[in-house]
């Protein structure tokens, strides 16, 4: 099917077809038609977040667009970028091969072990972070078994729900609608409309240690700075005037010029652990984020005792492998198959990693040997019992 007779439709309403898309007889990128929209950089409260899943569970129009935009804010946070970043380096450097029937081809792995691939893999990860992912492939040639560019579609620009590219990045304007011709499009897309990422969870912590760092901010502002005291003696409003003006640029000039019967005292504010409170809420936020995304903290937060550390060890390889057996998956599911489309030739090849692949191999077998009365291992022998002793004769 040529995309330039896919249809674009404007505020819900078909119009002609999608000329822009298509100015010649060669398909241009389904991204060429995106508008990009300004951005804002703008901060957000807890209240934002309740209103962006709201928008996101719309049943008749969701939106996730204040939802994504929370979710860039967020990236600021160099301790979340840190675990997201921990997280993504064991993915990556985790030895993968490709299979054929069941045996490693190491032939056919070393064609693929390319830069689109481990970018296809990168960021079949992040759509555990957004929730999803849709992905832009270019430059396909099924005789090199090469991929010329991947580029990940701006989510704001995408309803996964509808399964529309979003041109003006508004779920109320026109959209390009690519369910149905994912694979004409170059299309690759991973995860659902079910899943609104990790990142939520991970948005009310870093919002709330925000809250702490700008409320500690202030208190040292205000602890910290000395107030001047003026006692004047005159009612006269111009006097006063003139007398606060002072008091204003006391910091700068460093003094202060008052009349006869003016009264003048620096007071200071003192406290010890008035930054605790601050200090633990954030050290909490941390706390939660680690776990969210690596499920443990000991090993990257805190000094820890050899066992906390194993046992924290242990929870983020559990992880590992969990988004290990999510990229087999979404690698079986989504990426062979329209290798097949574009004639790459992996009929009959698999995507898996070694390490996983014989952790779940024994998995297995552990389970047969224990379900299959065939496998059991042969029981002992029940013991012989003692021979009775002989009565003696007297």
């Amino acid at each position: 099917m040529n995309f330039s007779l896919r249809n674009i439709f404007l505020s819900k309403k078909t119009t002609a077809t999608a000329s822009e898309a298509s100015k010649t007889d060669e398909r241009k990128r389904a991204t060429k038609v995106i508008k990009k929209q300004a951005k804002r950089e703008v901060p957000y409260e807890i209240k934002d977040i309740k209103l962006a899943i709201d928008m996101a569970k719309n049943v008749d129009y969701p939106d996730r667009s204040k939802l994504l935009k929370i979710f860039n804010y967020i990236l600021r946070d160099g301790h979340l970028m840190s675990q997201i970043k921990t997280a993504l380096i064991k993915v990556q450097s985790e030895p993968w091969m490709i299979y054929h029937n069941g045996k490693p081809d190491e032939a056919v792995s070393e064609m693929f072990r390319r830069k689109w691939f481990n970018t296809i893999i990168a960021h079949i990860f992040y759509k555990e972070m957004f929730g999803f992912t849709l992905l832009e492939c270019d430059g396909v040639d099924a005789s090199t078994n090469t991929i010329g560019s991947i580029t990940s579609i701006d989510r704001e620009y995408v309803s996964i729900e509808r399964q529309w590219i979003l041109l003006e990045g508004n779920i109320n304007g026109s959209y390009l609608p690519y369910g149905d011709i994912m694979q004409e499009l170059d299309l690759l897309q991973f995860g659902d409309s079910e899943n609104l990422g990790c990142l939520l969870e991970c948005a009310y912590n870093v919002i709330w240690k925000y809250y702490a760092r700008s409320d500690w901010s202030r208190a040292n502002e205000k602890v910290g700075t000395p107030i001047l005291s003026v006692v004047a003696d005159t009612n006269n409003e111009d006097e006063l005037d003139a007398i606060e003006a002072k008091a204003a640029n006391f910091g700068t000039d460093g003094y202060i010029i008052g009349q006869k019967g003016d009264e003048h005292e620096l007071l200071e504010r003192k406290s010890d652990n008035f930054h605790l409170t601050f200090k633990d809420k954030i050290a909490l936020c941390n706390d939660e984020l680690s776990k969210i995304i690596n499920g443990q903290s000991v090993t990257a937060d805190t000094t820890a005792f050899v066992g906390s550390a194993q046992v924290g060890e242990r929870t983020m390889d559990d992880f590992t492998q969990a988004r290990l057996q999510g990229i087999v998956d979404e690698m079986k599911e989504t990426v062979w198959p329209y290798l097949l489309y574009k004639t790459f030739k992996v009929d009959g090849y698999e995507f898996d990693y070694p390490r996983l692949k014989r952790e779940r191999d024994n998995k297995i077998n552990g389970i047969a040997t224990v379900t299959d009365p065939a496998n059991k291992p042969d029981e002992p022998a029940p013991p012989t019992p003692p021979k009775p002793n002989p009565k003696k004769k007297r």
